[in-house]
């Protein structure tokens, strides 16, 4: 959000929304909760700061993973729960300090999803950007700020131990390969900025790719490590979304672009997803929405007529489910209403799918305000696309973390048809599913 579409009279804009939703979903029956088949855990981090994770149902007593965090003088609160590839475990970090002070303790803990076998795997003083598994589980990668200002890739085993600096840069960002044995990393800023293959052996090596570096930020390895996706200039200068073999050679031009690009694979591996366009001043994709086939047998499939800014693939490669911005202007006011009483225009959400076989969309969510928590999320989609997801494991419902109609952050499970009304499931602020 930017401070030209936002104001301080929040339960103001909570109200209009609720306005601007009311007829357009149908309730859902208190007995569907009960005789769905549930599909997999929810993850959230609780309004009370604390890690939680219950099934799609909300029930009323969901697993706590944590108990310990509080508020007073002396704070403790916890941040994203990450599922691990195999659903067993979380991980997340943990800030703990005197109030109204930087934290003086910031930790990586990891957890089993019942709140068993917790684990302090680091501890620093300096902040955890982003943490990310390995596809094996069996450690977390994570970049932690430095007092050099740069960013430093790191991994520690989820068992804990001493971690591992692997590289720095800034800005930072990486995929791991399904090996679990070499991560393809992007980092540094403009000319200086980089492609290597990170190979995890006794030592670290470094294998830089020869491909100059366009306007995008994450790569994407593909799902069964054959072939890698990164932005990079073609022979002709022209920037482009490439393609290539496992060891970054061979380079195929995708898609040419003007400005950046984000994108991601499918989870089956046959299709990629992208949006190319222009970034606005709080990193936020405003581009249209476009589906290729690398093998280059079926036609893109374009979203028209609307600007996409973040989107997550469904685990079943039918379905994207995209957040579109949505600039909502507040009634005129009455004659003679002091200009401090007036309502500025806002920036509110619209979560929607799209079929990726042939664009057509269904309407989820028409309107929301997300959580900050959340927000953090969407300018760095093509990132956390990686990390985590929003889609239940058979592709039936999407978790939404977003204010109610007052103030208070709460987390929903939304039916991905786009009929039902969103299910209230818990009072948080950010919620992820698991990946099984």
């Amino acid at each position: 959000m930017t401070n030209k579409y936002w104001f301080p009279g929040m339960v103001l804009a909570l109200a209009l929304l609720t306005t601007a939703c009311q007829g357009v979903r149908l309730p859902q029956s208190d007995l569907l909760k009960t005789f769905e088949r549930q599909a997999g855990l929810i993850a959230y981090l609780g309004a009370d700061g604390n890690i939680y994770t219950v099934d799609q149902s909300g029930g009323d007593n969901p697993t706590p993973v944590t108990t310990d965090a509080h508020l007073d003088d002396a704070y403790r609160f916890y941040g994203f729960p990450i599922w691990s590839p195999d659903s067993n475990s979380l991980a997340f970090a943990g800030f703990s300090g005197q109030q109204g002070e930087a934290p003086e303790k910031i930790g990586l803990f990891v957890a089993g999803k019942d709140g068993q076998n917790l684990v302090e795997a680091y501890s620093s003083e300096n902040l955890l950007i982003y943490y990310y598994w390995s596809p094996d589980s069996g450690r977390v990668s994570f970049l932690s700020d430095t007092p050099s200002r740069n960013l430093a890739l790191k991994v520690v085993s989820s068992a804990g131990g001493e971690a591992e600096t692997l590289d720095v840069g800034s800005p930072y960002y990486w995929t791991w390969a399904p090996d679990s044995h070499s991560l393809l990393i992007h980092a540094g800023a403009a000319a200086e900025d980089r492609l290597s293959i990170l190979r995890l052996d006794e030592t670290v090596t470094e294998q830089g790719l020869s491909i100059r570096p366009t306007l995008f930020r994450a790569p994407a390895y593909s799902p069964d490590g054959s072939r890698m996706l990164v932005g990079g200039e073609t022979p002709a200068g022209q920037a482009a979304l490439l393609l290539t073999d496992a060891a970054g050679n061979a380079p195929q031009a995708v898609a040419e672009y003007e400005g950046n690009i984000a994108f991601a694979w499918s989870p089956s591996g046959q299709r990629i997803a992208y949006i190319a366009g222009e970034i606005g001043e709080q990193g936020l994709f405003e581009g249209q929405l476009t589906v290729v086939d690398p093998a280059g047998k079926r036609k893109p499939v374009e979203l028209k007529d609307e600007k996409v800014s973040a989107f997550f693939w469904s685990p079943d490669s039918q379905s994207i489910a995209y957040f579109a911005p949505k600039i909502i202007h507040p009634p005129t006011p009455e004659p003679g209403t002091p200009a401090s009483r007036q309502a500025e225009a806002f920036l509110a959400w619209s979560l929607s799918v799209m079929d990726a076989s042939n664009g057509s969309v269904r309407p989820v969510v028409p309107l929301f305000l997300p959580t900050e928590r959340f927000l953090q999320v969407l300018p760095y989609f093509d990132q956390y696309h990686q990390s985590l997801t929003i889609w239940s494991p058979d592709s039936k419902n999407l978790v939404v973390s977003a204010y109610n109609g007052s103030e208070d952050p709460g987390i929903w499970v939304v039916a991905a048809s786009g009929g039902l009304e969103p299910r209230f499931i818990a009072p948080g602020w950010v919620g992820f599913w698991s990946w099984e």
